[in-house]
């Protein structure tokens, strides 16, 4: 079924497919996707009949993160009191992906087809296996249009690869091609383009054949021990974007965003 930029499919072994499919924006995520998205996990999480969740994009990119385009051209806010409550649900979108992830009883695969920038990244590592064609790439640009990581990639991105090449990613904010996220430990593997979704389907098939609730719990005790600081980096990535969301130096990135 298509609506709102998603589509969704549940096959008969119990597989739920979610494809984004707003290739005219390199499946950017606007508000009402984004909301499908997570409203669609959280049924699925609940559906004794899903096994495992995959999400994937259609075209030449997983998704690109947060719609600039929608951005750029929205009125400006009245006042700063709609200022900051538009930074707030602008975070707190990126946040609920990342949370409907993480909270979906059942394994969520990302099959990244191609780029995987700004939140689209953070809802791919978010993913507990992340399967790469070799043509993708995964970038955290926040800090080059002046914001920071968001959709909890400050703990993920993190409790993945360490801290010292984190840090390299988030502050530099330059591109990560699947084979160095690969050896760097950010996601279960790269594969050639022509075969990701046979092995993203391979892979799918083995875990939906398996005791759904020895995959819940496992999944639960993996988070537990890698992800006990997710709730507060989100808290963090709140406070600091609602800042910088309202910054001079945003307005400016999507001013000249905007003038392209």
């Amino acid at each position: 079924m298509a609506e709102q930029g998603l589509v969704t499919r549940l096959d008969e072994r119990g597989i739920g497919w979610l494809t984004i499919d707003r290739p005219d924006r390199m499946n950017a995520l606007d508000g009402a996707t984004a909301d499908r998205l997570v409203a669609t996990l959280a049924d699925w999480s609940e559906n004794p009949d899903v096994r495992v969740v995959v999400i994937t994009g259609v075209g030449k990119a997983f998704s690109t993160g947060a719609d600039i385009v929608d951005m750029a051209q929205a009125e400006p806010p009245k006042d700063a009191e709609e200022a900051a409550e538009r930074a707030a649900q602008t975070i707190d979108g990126g946040s609920d992906l990342a949370r409907a992830v993480r909270d979906t009883r059942v394994p969520v695969i990302a099959a990244v087809n191609g780029a995987a920038a700004g939140v689209g990244a953070s809802l791919a590592i978010a993913a507990d296996l992340i399967y790469a064609s070799e043509k993708a790439y995964f970038l955290l640009p926040f800090v080059n249009i002046g914001l920071m990581p968001d959709g909890g990639a400050t703990a993920t991105v993190a409790a993945a690869m360490g801290r010292a090449r984190a840090a390299a990613v988030a502050l530099l904010g330059e591109k990560l091609s699947a084979t160095d996220a690969f050896e760097a430990g950010l996601i279960t593997a790269v594969v050639p383009p022509d075969d990701l979704e046979a092995v993203v389907d391979t892979a799918a098939g083995k875990i939906a054949a398996k005791p759904r609730r020895a995959m819940e719990l496992t999944k639960a005790a993996l988070n537990g021990s890698s992800l006990a600081g997710l709730e507060d980096a989100f808290a963090r990535e709140r406070s600091g974007q609602i800042e910088l969301l309202q910054s001079a130096e945003f307005r400016s990135a999507i001013a000249q965003f905007s003038a392209k």
